[in-house]
């Protein structure tokens, strides 16, 4: 089988990685390449298989992370393997699985937190979305029911539970307006779509309004870059029209949290989603928190969604309420030009690899 792997600049590359790419990624020199492995062994008739599966991987994103990029900031010292969405199917399952059966197209329930010691609820492919064989618990994969494409499926475990849970968590309701952050993102992306659904008037900024076409498709009232001082003026202009808005879905909270705080209305909700990759770490946030404050307003943290999240976006998906905008799936050599568009924040939605 095949896997992609990662490594620091310094450190050696396995003995057979092959299309290696050479990628800075915030700072630091980061390799990436393929490799050949031993396929992972699977005995549907042995106990301590009777409740895994095994699947072979399709198609695979960054999920909003690769090594390099995780909270610590540092390159891998060594070489991993990496990714963490995926959609896979079925090779094979264990005498005691019933939900799932050979052919069927899976993808990973990516849940937090995990309960630990408990293994199964958590992810069991952190980062190794790439492999292109794995033992997985049939608990932690969601069947795909029909007619959804294999490169959107790819984007959705962690940007569509995720956004689906913020959505819920900011109980968006009729009526309600709801500014959404980094809207070119594929989690922002699915966010603005939820929150539509839910019945909110919704409103988008994104990193530099290259998104904009495809935010006003997807039925975004106005669009806004943030590069642009005079859309952060309009945009605190519409904020004040509106009393402060209703919702705010910042999944990079991190890097918008001082400025649009001040656009969220009294008893308003402010849903922070993951941010691995923010810019703005160091930052005086204590203005912003005292609007909160002040606005009686609610402040809640968002990693990842559930299974419900998961599976409702999956309905949406399947159903064509829901779209995941993706690029033309990479494959074969074109590793670096997958992971550097899958690291760019200007690309609107996803990027995936295909084996």
């Amino acid at each position: 089988m095949r896997v992609l792997v990662a490594g620091g600049g310094t450190s050696e590359p396995p003995a057979d990685c092959a299309q290696v790419a050479d990628i800075e990624v915030r700072g630091e020199r980061v390799r990436f390449g393929v490799v050949e492995r031993a396929d992972t062994a699977f005995d549907p008739a042995a106990d301590h298989n009777r409740a895994y599966v095994l699947i072979g991987v399709r198609s695979f994103s960054l999920g909003g992370s690769v090594p390099g990029r995780p909270e610590s900031g540092r390159a891998p010292s060594r070489w991993v393997e990496f990714g963490t969405d995926f959609v896979a199917e079925v090779l094979a399952v264990g005498s005691a699985v019933t939900t799932l059966a050979p052919g069927d197209r899976v993808v990973p329930v990516l849940t937090w937190p995990p309960v630990r010691p408990d293994a199964v609820s958590a992810p069991e492919n952190p980062g190794r979305a790439s492999r292109q064989v794995q033992r997985v618990h049939h608990a932690g994969l969601l069947r795909l029911p029909p007619g959804a494409g294999d490169a959107e499926a790819a984007c959705l475990p962690t940007a569509g539970a995720t956004a689906y849970a913020m959505v819920r968590r900011a109980a968006v309701a009729q009526g309600d307006s709801v500014l959404v952050t980094a809207a070119g993102s594929t989690t922002s992306l699915a966010a603005v779509q939820a929150a539509r659904l839910a019945g909110g008037e919704v409103y988008a900024v994104s990193h530099d309004g290259a998104a904009a076409p495809t935010l006003t498709k997807l039925g975004v009232t106005r669009s806004f870059s943030a590069a642009e001082p005079g859309d952060w003026a309009e945009l605190t202009a519409l904020a004040k029209s509106l009393r402060g808005f209703d919702a705010i879905l910042d999944p990079a909270w991190r890097s918008h949290f001082r400025l649009a705080a001040k656009l969220l209305g009294f008893s308003g909700r402010y849903v922070a989603g993951h941010d691995p990759a923010a810019e703005d770490a160091a930052a005086d946030w204590a203005p912003a928190a005292a609007s909160l404050v002040a606005k009686n307003a609610s402040f809640a943290g968002q990693r990842r969604g559930g299974r419900e999240d998961l599976a409702a976006a999956v309905d949406d998906l399947v159903s064509g309420r829901l779209q995941m905008p993706v690029s033309t799936p990479f494959r074969g050599a074109d590793v670096g030009p997958f992971v550097l568009g899958g690291l760019d924040p200007h690309t609107t939605g996803g990027v995936t690899y295909a084996f």
